[in-house]
């Protein structure tokens, strides 16, 4: 007998009940981790291990040594610092995730203000996390930033460790976008409750009230659990709340959670159909935009608060179009918003006009999903760009001194060593400033992944194979690609990395020249080259970075610390 299902698109949002929330946004994910996913439909999981061997392998190799030690960009110029006394660090981690700022405030909205906590990390503060786990009812994980149910499993493991009456809800992309059902399995015999909608907020209020007051979740949408049973409820039922009623307050936020930069939305979704990427196959290509008040409104805030002095937009794509944009930077231009700001946009988007008026407003660093300078390889992507367009893109940045990091993507069905000299071609001669490559992963759910027959594609995540390339050669061409490219910036970490320098007061040429130094110094010494010339420019532009912290606690990705062990992390991936 079928159960009906609690009506949550048209009631009004669940009381809160008498509970301690804590909100963890975050975790550090292995490799191993990482790659516990894919082995379940790996046809072999040892070419898949040697595959990740070989691009690690690669990885390392492109992150120059610094006395003794391979050091990334912020450990280098942190490294160096120290070497003068009175020098202040630079600090990585100068912002909190959105997922969690915003699970944060909409709770409080909702009734658990003065009981809420939020833990940014739970790896790297994990004395904070455990005592605040200890005094908890419930605790929340988003996996916005997770891609692995080991991870999953691990942490809520973790928790019940520290506290094993408290109740745990998982919630986020991992359990909507990529998930094997496998993986769901497994994460809901180590959880209370995992929330299966790419919004969730309804499903949520009413999870925590039901958990906690003792009721069954049986008839709630979007839900999955094990009580001894694997249970399924529904998937991706709407569920979600307004999204401009529920913006961030920035100015009701607590100082712990306000850092040097902040991450904000002006709104959800995305319209493109790229082949490679997962979004197609789960969000129905539905973009809910925020009205350009609510925009104008939360910038007012963060203007105010002294401590702030960068904004971050996470949106994939900030701007669908040209008319948006300018509308958008025009009326920042107009209230005197003087915080710079970065965004992800579109090649189409960055005209010459849009980016007069992006630099006008503000912007430091433009994000573009550049992915190949190939017409065909973008044809098959369904990319919907030009080669035209990103080269004029490229221009576009570089005249008005927006900072231009293009992520490239090598091996989509199509692609050759002919191919990926043109990229080549577009890093070194483009004027683009920044890249970080990737070889294709073939992620489940994506198009490519359910057109694999189409595109004439074996195998999966990274031990694929097709008519005109196989994973082993694309990592082979991503090691080609930095040995040839000496005029834009290699960055590890990428984008991450380059907002980081920018906030601590590097110019946009000089964080260009500090990833190019760092690229050179790992080339010479891959050879047996004296480095010197280049690591001594280096320190001197590692010298003029602002410094704001007087030491480093945590081992910043992508080396962390997990279980007291020092692991690479997957983000160092991307």
């Amino acid at each position: 007998m079928a159960i009906e299902l609690f009506p949550l698109e048209r009631a009004a949002l669940p009381a809160a009940v008498n509970a301690q929330i804590l909100v963890i946004a975050n975790a550090c994910q292995t490799v191993d981790e990482t790659l516990d996913q894919f082995k379940f439909a790996a046809e072999d999981p040892d070419l898949l291990e040697l595959n990740n061997a070989a691009y690690l392998d690669l990885y390392r190799a492109m992150i120059s040594e610094v006395d003794g030690e391979r050091r990334e960009i912020i450990d280098a110029v942190n490294h160096m610092r120290r070497q003068q006394p009175g020098e202040g660090l630079i600090n990585e981690h100068n912002s909190s995730s959105l997922n969690g700022v915003y699970l944060y405030d909409f709770l409080c909205k909702s009734g658990y203000a003065g009981r809420i906590d939020l833990v940014d990390n739970i790896d790297l503060e994990p004395e904070r996390a455990a005592e605040l786990t200890k005094a908890a009812d419930v605790v929340l994980l988003s996996t916005t930033f997770i891609t692995s149910a080991s991870t999953i499993v691990r942490v809520c493991r973790l928790l019940k460790s520290w506290n094993p009456k408290v109740l745990v809800v998982v919630g986020g992309a991992k359990l909507t976008q990529y998930s094997d059902d496998r993986e769901i399995h497994g994460a809901a015999r180590a959880a209370d409750a995992l929330i299966l909608s790419p919004n969730g907020e309804r499903t949520l209020l009413e999870v925590i009230r039901r958990l906690v007051l003792g009721e069954s979740i049986t008839n709630v949408p979007n839900v999955a659990y094990d009580d001894g049973t694997f249970r399924c409820t529904s998937r991706n039922q709407h569920d979600g709340v307004d999204i401009d009623a529920n913006s961030v307050r920035w100015d009701k936020l607590p100082d712990y959670i306000l850092r040097s930069s902040v991450n904000m939305r002006t709104g959800r979704g995305c319209p493109f159909k790229c082949k490679f990427c997962t979004f197609p196959s789960y969000n129905d290509q539905q973009v809910d935009l925020m009205e350009q008040d609510s925009i104008i409104r939360q910038l007012r805030q963060i203007m105010r608060l002294p401590q702030v002095g960068s904004v971050r937009f996470v949106d994939d794509t900030l701007f669908l179009n040209r008319k948006h944009l300018i509308s958008v930077c025009q009326q920042m231009i107009d209230i005197g918003f003087d915080k710079p700001w970065t965004a992800y946009l579109r090649s189409t988007t960055l005209t010459d006009e849009c980016v007069r008026y992006l630099s006008e407003a503000g912007c430091q660093l433009v994000l573009v999903g550049v992915e190949s300078a190939d017409q065909a390889v973008l044809n098959n992507m369904l990319k919907g760009t030009k080669e035209k367009h990103n080269w004029a893109a490229a221009e576009n940045l570089a005249k008005y001194d927006v900072m231009g990091f293009a992520f490239m993507l090598v091996g989509f069905p199509g692609e050759t060593s002919k191919s990926v000299d043109k990229s080549i071609d577009f890093l070194n001669n483009s004027g683009i400033h920044s890249y970080v490559h990737s070889p294709l992963f073939v992620f489940p759910n994506s198009p490519l992944a359910r057109e694999a027959q189409e595109f004439g594609l074996t195998g999966g995540f990274n031990d694929w194979s097709h008519e005109t390339m196989d994973c082993r050669t694309a990592v082979e061409e991503c090691g080609r690609m930095f040995a040839e490219v000496h005029n834009a910036a290699y960055i590890d970490r990428g984008s991450s990395v380059a907002k980081i320098l920018l906030d601590h007061g590097a110019s946009v040429r000089d964080v260009s020249r500090m990833g190019v130094l760092h690229n050179e110094m790992a080339r010479r010494q891959r050879v047996g080259l004296d480095d010197s010339a280049a690591r001594g420019e280096f320190e001197m532009l590692a010298a003029t970075t602002r410094g704001s912290a007087r030491e480093v606690d945590s081992v910043t990705t992508p080396y962390s610390r997990v279980d007291g062990r020092l692991e690479i992390t997957s983000p160092a991936r991307y």
